[in-house]
């Protein structure tokens, strides 16, 4: 599902309200390859309007890497990803890892992750870089890590120092239940 926003719009209201059946799940960032000292990661975190979003550095290399782990094992339904209106990634790839089932470390660096896909987007030239694309993204898996590959920039005027950019970032889905008789779910690191 795609969704242009001009840029001010109250995105919240529509990322929110993409998913009546799942709430908004919360998250850690444990790696980014990168970032802005003016935008840095943490204001993915923000879930407020003023939010200035999350930038790579400037000329970095790509793909850069977002990681997120969930406090607890998670069924996710949906991600959505509110793009900069101007630094644009061409494509994002997505991978999804639940602790090990022998115990192992539930470590971000230490899981094995499975690919789920990509997405492009849009390179926003039709609405002369004044929308912001939202997508939607339904995946309908089982996680406690969800890692975010940014492929290259789209290359325009605007983005003369060749970076991609989140306004917004947000899962969809619930808490997973114990099985029955089964072990507790991990606890977060």
């Amino acid at each position: 599902c795609v969704t242009l926003l001009a840029a001010g719009t109250n995105w919240q209201w529509q990322m929110a309200s993409a998913s009546s059946a799942a709430s908004r799940l919360k998250y850690q960032v444990v790696k980014c390859s990168s970032e802005d000292p003016e935008y840095p990661v943490s204001e993915l975190l923000s879930r407020s309007p003023q939010t200035r979003g999350w930038q790579t550095a400037r000329f970095c290399e790509f793909p850069q890497e977002v990681g997120l782990q969930f406090d607890a094992p998670v069924h996710l339904h949906q991600v959505q990803f509110l793009s900069h209106q101007t630094k644009i990634a061409t494509k994002i790839e997505l991978f999804t890892a639940l602790p090990p089932k022998d115990g192992g470390p539930c470590d971000y660096g230490a899981v094995t992750f499975k690919r789920l896909g990509y997405l492009s987007l849009d390179s926003n030239e039709r609405s002369q870089f004044q929308a912001r694309e939202l997508k939607t993204v339904d995946v309908d898996v089982s996680a406690q890590f969800l890692r975010i590959l940014f492929h290259k920039c789209h290359v325009n005027r605007f983005n003369i120092v060749n970076q991609v950019g989140l306004i917004a970032l947000y899962c969809l889905g619930k808490g997973l239940e114990p099985v029955p008789g089964g072990p507790p779910p991990p606890l977060a690191a």
